[in-house]
């Protein structure tokens, strides 16, 4: 059911791609990756949040069990991706965690979604959640490097600074990036 759920989701986010790239003349999703968390990092999950570690309790209290991440070049076309996907009738959206607008603390920026997509087996329809991240280039960059680099290590506040601050340039070098688009559209 899990790859089901991730071959609907990656359809009707190529089918997006494909409209919003025909209106804009360029491609407007980048790159479209997905996974299934693995064994040991739903274990991990489940004692951090002081949850049985087993796969009932983790099918009932995880949603990220699924994932998929879309990038885009530009943010407004994150918030366009957005849209479209909510005009799926099939596609329910759960819950929406907007850390582009309310960036973490550590400075990472991406807009989350926990949707619930329906898959039709030999034991009936079921729905499925799925989290999908939705990031720029840069934000991807800034993230992919910071979990190399930090996520879940021990807390070094200098390196945590500095890492905030590059998160902080690259927004600023995205908001110049949208700037530059504009200008050169209207040209």
């Amino acid at each position: 059911r899990c790859k089901a759920a991730i071959d609907i989701l990656q359809a009707k986010l190529k089918m997006i791609n494909s409209e919003l790239s025909r209106q804009k003349n360029r491609s407007v999703i980048s790159q479209i990756t997905s996974r299934i968390k693995s064994a040991e990092s739903i274990y991990t999950k489940l004692l951090r949040k002081k949850l049985e570690p087993d796969f009932d309790t983790a099918k009932k209290n995880l949603k990220d069990l699924i994932g998929i991440r879309v990038v885009c070049p530009f943010e407004d076309e994150i918030y366009e991706v957005v849209e479209l996907l909510k005009l799926q009738k099939d596609i329910e959206i759960l819950k929406v965690k907007d850390y582009i607008k309310d960036p973490k603390k550590n400075g990472y920026r991406s807009l989350h979604l926990i949707v619930q997509v329906p898959i039709y087996s030999a034991d009936g329809p079921q729905k499925e959640p799925v989290e999908i991240q939705l990031r720029t280039l840069a934000m991807d960059y800034w993230s992919v490097l910071e979990y190399q680099l930090y996520y879940k290590k021990s807390e070094n506040e200098e390196v945590a600074a500095e890492l905030k601050e590059y998160a902080e340039e690259i927004a600023r070098l995205d908001g110049k990036m949208l700037k530059l688009r504009n200008k050169i559209e209207k040209i």
